[in-house]
């Protein structure tokens, strides 16, 4: 359908939870104000992210200039030869020696320090504990640091966000988490098999052209994205257990708890929206979108598009999830989607064998949008058995 002039600020309008509930009904492709474009449906987010000339890259991009070439901002051969980097970490292979010898103790740990226990603060308390202690050891960086990289990591977040928000707080904190790589790389606290030492070898064994800056603003957005959207998409996790539309123990079942990852993914995607660009002047949907324009994708709004979704907002165990796109499609899909939801599988696993309960003991319903999108205002209660 053809799209709808709503002289929507796109700053106003995306500070909104579900923002694209705020847009007029029976379109699925929005002209917003400041020549931006809103993308909603679920086929026409699709369509949009694997569109050939809706692009990552912008050479006014905040995460561009702080990260400087990266796999997060480039598309075509530069981004292939990003995403070649970090095929040997997040191979099948690896991801099963993950399971076996790096993520139970994280997750033991985690749990352990959870049960019996009642919290306002799930999220920055707790959270990011597995997903910083897989990814510090991943890049070779010393476990005992990963509150400190947690606090310089979160900030980020603003310079991925639509408005970027970016600060000397943000390019500080990029600086002093490249130096802190680097102090760690040289100390060699795991013998040559971080991440960093990885990807090198593989650049040099496949002639990929990157330089050694260009790894390094990989491994960084490994960090931040590994950690951050994990994170976020935990707290979901917790939260839509604390709710109590099913029982714990269902969960003992391998298919109910893939099907349970799945449905909170579709409800409560870490990345809510997707923000691309038109590398040259485009149709889509039947819509004339100009070169250099914002596209401004709803994953949020694709996963609760009630034409594919019965009842799309309601927790439904057992729902086909197989167009829910919570990691995004097309190139740019996320590269360590089966290692995050290895992570997960077996978080929800501890939790059950030491909770007889999960329960949400105040709610104030709120959201926060975005980017590393998570329910936020409650409180959680983990019974022990």
């Amino acid at each position: 359908m053809p799209a709808v002039a709503t002289g929507a600020s796109p700053t106003r309008l995306l500070a909104r939870p579900y923002w694209f509930r705020s847009l007029p009904a029976g379109a699925d492709v929005h002209r917003l104000d400041e020549g931006l474009f809103a993308v909603t449906g679920n086929a026409a987010v699709q369509e949009a992210l694997a569109h050939p000339e809706i692009v990552a890259e912008h050479p006014l991009k905040a995460s561009a200039r702080a990260f400087g070439p990266n796999v997060l901002d480039a598309d075509g051969p530069s981004h292939r030869a990003f995403r070649a980097l970090l095929a040997p970490i997040l191979s099948a292979g690896r991801i099963a020696e993950y399971k076996r010898s790096l993520m139970p103790g994280l997750v033991r740990e985690l749990v352990g320090s959870l049960t019996g226990v009642e919290t306002d603060d799930f999220y920055n308390a707790f959270a990011h504990r597995v997903p910083y202690g897989i990814v510090c050891t991943i890049l070779g960086i010393d476990v005992s640091l990963a509150d400190r990289f947690h606090e310089l990591t979160r900030p980020l977040a603003r310079l991925l966000d639509y408005p970027t928000e970016e600060t000397e707080e943000t390019h500080a904190n990029v600086a002093e988490l490249l130096r802190l790589i680097e102090e760690q790389r040289a100390a060699g606290a795991v013998g040559g098999q971080s991440l960093l030492e990885t990807i090198e070898r593989t650049r040099d064994r496949k002639g990929i052209l990157l330089t050694d800056s260009e790894v390094r603003s990989t491994a960084l957005l490994f960090f931040l994205a590994g950690t951050e959207t994990s994170s976020a998409f935990i707290t979901s996790l917790v939260y839509c257990m604390g709710r109590g539309v099913f029982d714990l123990d269902e969960l003992r079942d391998d298919r109910v708890r893939d099907d349970y990852v799945e449905e909170v993914l579709r409800l409560y995607p870490p990345v809510q929206t997707v923000v691309r660009f038109a590398s040259a002047d485009l149709t889509l949907r039947g819509v004339e979108v100009p070169r250099h324009s914002a596209v401004l994708t709803s994953i949020a709004g694709a996963n609760r598009d009630p034409r594919v979704f019965d009842h799309p907002d309601r927790f439904q165990l057992g729902r086909s999830t197989k167009v829910s796109v919570p990691f995004a499609v097309g190139a740019h899909a996320c590269p360590g989607a089966m290692l995050a939801k290895t992570e997960f599988s077996l978080l929800i696993e501890e939790i059950i064998e030491r909770c007889s309960d999960v329960v949400i003991t105040r709610d104030r319903l709120g959201m926060e949008s975005q980017s590393f999108s998570r329910p936020t205002n409650f409180s959680v209660e983990f019974r022990a058995r």
